[in-house]
């Protein structure tokens, strides 16, 4: 059997030419996710009081959707002495409904996380026995991907961001988890912050 060269050049070009267009998109995505830890380390250093908590969190949150290319949402609360978790930020086609809802502390794959004190990654909730259909049949809505992490701050676990439905035919990937865990711990530090600075106001 006879090569021909010129195919071999041209399948070589063009396998070369996808290898580029990926790596061009990894670096893209990592200096954006520089510049978004940047952005939230400078917030972080201003942030001195529990009324600025608010807004670091929706920051912290709706970058971490934006990273993640996701167009569905929550960063939900630990409500320690009710044991609930409750809607704080919702984004997407359920955040006139879900803010300010509240589960069981151990409901679904939201629970495991906050039991666990993991981020878990889940490209077909339909076979994970961990999700719950509450919400879902509650409100007309399907869920098909999740990637959530736990808001971890001196040690404690005060509650989660979920990110949903990203688009496409491989939903969330390793690195997507590891991005949000990351800005999850902006976040959970923040939480451990107003907890310090509270007895200081206080006294």
């Amino acid at each position: 059997m006879v090569t021909n060269p010129m195919a071999v050049l041209r399948r070589e070009n063009t396998r070369l030419q996808a290898e580029n267009e990926h790596l061009a998109e990894e670096l893209s995505s990592l200096r954006e996710f520089v510049h978004v830890l940047n952005t939230l380390t400078l917030s972080a250093k201003r942030f001195s009081s529990d009324s600025e908590l608010l807004p670091l969190l929706e920051q912290i949150f709706s970058k971490a959707l934006h990273l993640l290319n996701a167009p569905d949402g929550s960063l939900l609360l630990l409500d320690e002495e009710e044991n609930v978790l409750e809607f704080v930020l919702v984004q997407g086609t359920l955040a006139a409904n879900l803010k300010g809802y509240r589960i069981p502390a151990g409901e679904g794959i939201a629970g495991w996380v906050m039991q666990n004190a993991e981020p878990t990654l889940v490209r077909d909730v339909r076979r994970d026995p961990r999700f719950s259909h509450m919400i879902d049949d509650q409100f007309t809505f399907r869920t098909q991907s999740i990637a959530a992490a736990p808001l971890i701050g001196d040690r404690k676990v005060y509650g989660l961001i979920e990110a949903l439905n990203q688009p496409g035919d491989e939903p969330f990937s390793e690195d997507d988890l590891a991005l949000m865990g990351l800005l999850c711990r902006f976040a959970g530090e923040a939480l451990a912050d107003v907890e310090r600075i509270k007895p200081t106001l206080s006294s």
